[in-house]
């Protein structure tokens, strides 16, 4: 008897611990119940799934309490969450008498499609098409290539924003021939039809929106790059592979092989700023070279690309700590991997209980450094190479003797006041300081309902300050092109500031 009473009791006891799972998936531009989605909730190897009924709903029963993690799967949709920061959607499961409930919405994801054409009009088979966003240090990519009706098609865009379109030819682009003898070359092109990227189009895809656009491709000048690549003995590296890019500008990137002697050829290339990089693999060991060229009416010759072994700078982070506060988390600080291809990124060091840290692997070059936000009441006063202020974006780092530091300090200003037409749009502090305009000195927040904002722990300084409204397509990164529209805001330490903003005029 004990035991049948022994064993329903676990099983009541294994019953209680289970609970059912409910919700409602729609699409978030209709608003509509969305039938087909696949619903997950992880949890390690532990899952259980469910698929949305014609109106949307989805039921899932017996699942153990605990935390999951949930996924919403539909083709041509993704969950509408942010995707620059996209965290995952967590959900607590425990008994009790009503089922957990969980909702979503389902952004429907935008599509671009048309046609590249060359000088005359004709279709341009074979281009590469780029369609790029950027926020902040955030970037997304989508490819294509046109087919032989010179048409292309790019779906699933996650993003509903302002997006770039740009056409190459290839990595090797065909010369054309003028009767005079001018060598002309198909320029990366961006729409609708322009090679300079600041007089491109802004292209807008909202959500679940289909575009078509067509452009011509440009022909420009176009002239030959030679060079060679020797390694840290000046003997040449052949097999190496080199790039030839704008700056990370990953669309622009051409590639070549040296040969046996060491020598590299690019034969069309149009006038403008360029880097040349190449890197090789010796006993493990990654040496690169990298050299900024400008090209202006006539080919270049003799390029001499010099590899060099990886070095490492030391760091330190400096806080203000008065006597008897306790000492705050240390922030790290990223830095650029800056090789030249299109794996470049950021990597975070995070310093010793003293603020001392090492940067590993540099080369000679210009490198971005980002460090992280501070703790409250502390903001970023300023970074130091070799004991100067270093405060522009890129700083020079040419061998492993040069010291980097951080400098944090307390009591930043607050800025605070009301934008008129602002509710839910954005507001930002730009320095006026050219060399200031990056992240971290950039600062931003949203208006509430009634165009109220404030910034605390703001660097003292002098800013410009911008606002834009809640409908406004574009991001933040574009507020540097109304500047002219901007409002002139002084931060002092340990002040408030109330500043007249008004909405930037597009």
């Amino acid at each position: 008897m004990l035991r049948v009473i022994l064993t329903a009791w676990i099983l009541v006891s294994a019953a209680l611990a289970e609970q059912t799972v409910e919700g409602h998936v729609v699409n978030s531009a209709t608003g509509a119940g969305m039938t087909g989605v696949a619903v997950s909730l992880m949890q390690g190897e532990k899952s259980y799934t469910a698929t949305t009924d014609f109106q949307g709903h989805f039921r899932i029963e017996g699942v153990k309490n605990g935390a999951y993690t949930a996924d919403f799967t539909a083709a041509h949709f993704r969950p509408a969450r942010d995707p620059e920061v996209n965290p995952p959607l967590e959900v607590q499961v425990a008994t009790g008498p009503d089922s957990v409930r969980l909702d979503a919405k389902m952004l429907p994801l935008g599509k671009i499609s048309g046609r590249v054409f060359d000088a005359s009009g004709k279709p341009f088979p074979g281009a590469t098409i780029w369609f790029r966003w950027q926020k902040n240090f955030s970037f997304l990519f989508h490819e294509s290539i046109t087919d032989e009706k010179g048409e292309y098609t790019i779906a699933d865009l996650e993003v509903p924003s302002v997006w770039r379109l740009s056409a190459t030819a290839n990595s090797s682009p065909k010369t054309l021939e003028l009767v005079d003898g001018q060598r002309l070359g198909w320029a990366q092109t961006y729409y609708p039809g322009v090679t300079d990227p600041q007089l491109a189009a802004k292209v807008v895809v909202r959500p679940g929106e289909e575009l078509w656009l067509d452009f011509n491709m440009v022909a420009l000048p176009v002239h030959r790059v030679r060079g060679v690549v020797v390694d840290v003995n000046g003997d040449p590296a052949p097999k190496s592979s080199v790039i030839l890019g704008k700056g990370n500008n990953r669309e622009s990137f051409r590639y070549i092989t040296t040969k046996d002697d060491g020598t590299f050829e690019f034969g069309s290339v149009t006038d403008g700023e360029w880097k040349v990089t190449t890197t090789v693999n010796r006993e493990n060991v990654k040496l690169w070279a990298s050299q900024d060229i400008v090209l202006k009416g006539d080919n270049l010759e003799h390029v001499e690309l010099r590899l060099s072994p990886p070095f490492s700078i030391q760091g330190k982070i400096v806080m203000d700590v008065p006597e008897g506060v306790p000492a705050p988390q240390l922030p790290g600080i990223a830095y650029e991997i800056s090789s030249g291809t299109p794996g470049d990124g950021f990597v975070t060091v995070k310093p010793d209980e003293k603020g001392n840290f090492t940067i590993q692997n540099l080369y000679p070059g210009l490198y971005a450094f980002l460090p992280e936000n501070p703790p409250a009441p502390y903001y970023l006063d300023t970074i130091r190479l070799d004991g100067r202020d270093a405060l522009q974006l890129r700083l020079p780092i040419l061998s492993g003797g040069q010291s980097l530091t951080v400098i944090y300090k307390r009591s930043g200003g607050i800025v605070r006041g009301t934008v008129e037409g602002c509710g839910g749009g954005k507001v930002g502090l730009i320095p006026q300081d050219p060399e200031l305009r990056h992240f971290p000195f950039l600062r931003g927040t949203t208006c509430d309902p009634n165009g109220r904002f404030e910034m605390s722990l703001v660097r003292p300084g002098e800013y410009y300050g911008l606002a834009l409204a809640a409908d406004t397509t574009g991001n933040e990164g574009e507020m540097e092109s109304f500047l002219s529209q901007g409002s002139k805001v002084t931060v002092r330490t340990g002040e408030s500031t109330s500043a007249d903003i008004h909405l930037i005029k597009q």
